[in-house]
């Protein structure tokens, strides 16, 4: 639970106008999640079409909540109350009743299902009998469910569940190649080059959002030039976020996000330019192998 709060947090947007202001926000179309019981990646871009956040969101009655790391939430929550105007809705960052978990299928059988019908279909989402929780089925080669509600409603749902069935988001997403945003990476990213069309994370037919003009000109006018690959590196340090990628002195590309596996291998999610995607590329002047892009 602690590793997921270290690596998630929520921003959670209510209010009668919140769907209109949300749509107006991101690059996915939020009504997806109105009109089926499905949640939904995304991007947030600043004008210049550059990615300042990856939301995972989800939606419970009338509230949305954005999911992204904890070192932008606070940052993205303001810079959205600076739309809000006097449209009815309320954000709130990193609300104090909610909780939320990564739990893999094999410890399913543990809960109290409380009337509760498990998706069955990546980003599927359903809810208990009085809709106090949610459980996603989260875009994953392995059956992953990521849980969501109120503190009481959670508790109850996850009481015979120890702490060791809780899993790492971060480790989970790089291992399906799904990027995130932090601190270091805000405004450098279009969404394409990070992948977020081929995980179904921008909607080209919805209307207008901030940095959309960018977004779409990349989609119609032409194939992207930069994709987010996947690699494996040997390192004796942390590597840090945003570092370059390199091939000889020449720099072309970036590091995304990273975990440590073991004996000193990290797994990378690196955003490079594909014509170098067969290259010699080095990462703190060690070789990264493996290289795919699997989306």
């Amino acid at each position: 639970m602690d590793k997921l709060k270290s690596q998630l947090d929520v921003i959670k947007i209510t209010g009668d106008d919140a769907e209109t202001f949300i749509q107006g926000q991101i690059t996915n179309d939020i009504k997806i999640i109105s009109d089926a019981k499905k949640s939904i990646y995304s991007g947030y871009c600043s004008p210049k079409g550059r990615l300042l956040a990856i939301f995972f969101i989800t939606k419970i009655k009338k509230n949305y909540f954005l999911f992204c790391p904890p070192c932008i939430s606070k940052s993205i929550s303001q810079r959205l109350m600076m739309f809000v105007l006097r449209s009815d809705v309320e954000i709130t960052c990193s609300p104090k009743n909610i909780d939320y978990y990564l739990i893999h299928k094999k410890n399913i059988k543990k809960f109290n299902s409380d009337h509760m019908f498990l998706p069955k279909k990546n980003m599927e989402t359903t809810l208990n009998s009085n809709e106090s929780v949610s459980i996603t089925m989260i875009d994953s080669f392995e059956p992953y469910f990521f849980i969501l509600g109120d503190k009481k409603g959670t508790l109850d749902f996850i009481a015979d569940t120890n702490q060791g069935d809780f899993y790492s988001w971060n480790e989970i997403q790089i291992e399906n190649n799904i990027p995130n945003i932090f601190n270091e990476t805000q405004d450098i990213f279009i969404p394409q080059s990070l992948n977020l069309d081929l995980i179904n994370a921008i909607n080209f037919k919805k209307g207008c959002y901030t940095g959309q003009e960018v977004v779409a000109r990349t989609h119609y006018l032409g194939k992207p030039k930069r994709r987010l690959y996947s690699g494996c590196v040997g390192l004796l340090e942390l590597p840090k976020i945003g570092s370059d990628i390199l091939v000889g002195d020449e720099k072309v590309g970036c590091l995304v996000n990273f975990y440590k596996k073991k004996n000193n291998v990290f797994k990378i999610l690196i955003e490079l330019r594909i014509e170098k995607a067969e290259s010699h590329l080095t990462l703190d002047g060690k070789e990264i192998v493996s290289i795919e892009m699997k989306n």
